[in-house]
């Protein structure tokens, strides 16, 4: 993100004050912690795509850098079995989850969840592993409203993206009317999944709007509630002031 001031600007002036940056790997954690600031937050994890790619002590540089660095959560996280994954890796995938929802626990910090085609494993998991302390948000979540309910009886929230602009989505759109409003938050999952209305390009955190315009229209809500009860959400589980 090289013209970073500039988005932040963008943001802001769309009135989103505060942001989240989720970790993918060791050489984007080194990135985030020079975008961190007072009002850009950042959890730190190994995304599934990376698993078997990673150095072997990535649990070790992690852990360290959970010690010694103000972060807001862990992740992202979670399983990957979509059609671009190599099922070789799945078992890797699933020993990385587990490790980050130790360290979730150890550190007292929410989790960053990426789940795709695996919501079924993810929950068997999850459900095993015993009660997150400190919860977690499913982010740009694509699954059913049955899936959803059964992420928020397990604690977490569910983070609805800018792939709720298409009114093709209707399972989505099905789900996000079935999440109760306390366990709501909204994303953009920038720079990728743009709204529809901004395509083609680069997604970016200002879009936010059109996420919860369209989120407020699949829910039959107002859109300054949405907005006000998301960013109440957020804060509460990120513990951001």
């Amino acid at each position: 993100m090289k013209d970073h001031g500039a988005v932040l600007s963008r943001a802001h002036a769309a009135g989103v004050l505060d942001l989240l940056i989720a970790g993918v790997n060791p050489d984007g954690w080194s990135r985030q912690l020079q975008l961190a600031g007072e009002r850009v937050h950042i959890a730190l994890g190994l995304h599934p795509w990376h698993v078997t790619t990673a150095p072997e002590n990535w649990c070790q540089i992690l852990s360290g850098l959970l010690d010694s660095t103000p972060t807001s959560a862990i992740g992202e996280t979670g399983l990957d079995f979509g059609r671009r994954m190599n099922p070789e890796t799945f078992d890797a995938q699933a020993r990385a989850f587990n490790t980050h929802i130790e360290l979730a626990k150890h550190h007292r910090l929410p989790l960053v969840l990426h789940v795709v085609a695996a919501h079924h494993q993810a929950l068997e998991i999850l459900s095993q592993s015993g009660p997150l302390t400190h919860g977690g948000m499913v982010h740009a979540f694509g699954g059913s409203a049955e899936q959803a309910l059964q992420y928020v009886d397990l604690g977490l929230h569910i983070s609805i993206c800018a792939t709720i602009t298409d009114p093709k989505r209707r399972k989505l759109r099905r789900a996000a009317a079935a999440i109760p409003m306390d366990r709501l938050l909204v994303e953009t999952d920038s720079p990728d999944q743009p709204p529809l209305n901004r395509r083609p390009g680069p997604n970016e955190p200002a879009f936010l709007i059109d996420v919860i315009a369209a989120l407020a229209e699949a829910r039959e809500e107002n859109p300054d509630v949405v907005a006000k009860q998301t960013t109440h959400n957020a804060k509460t589980l990120f513990q951001i002031q």
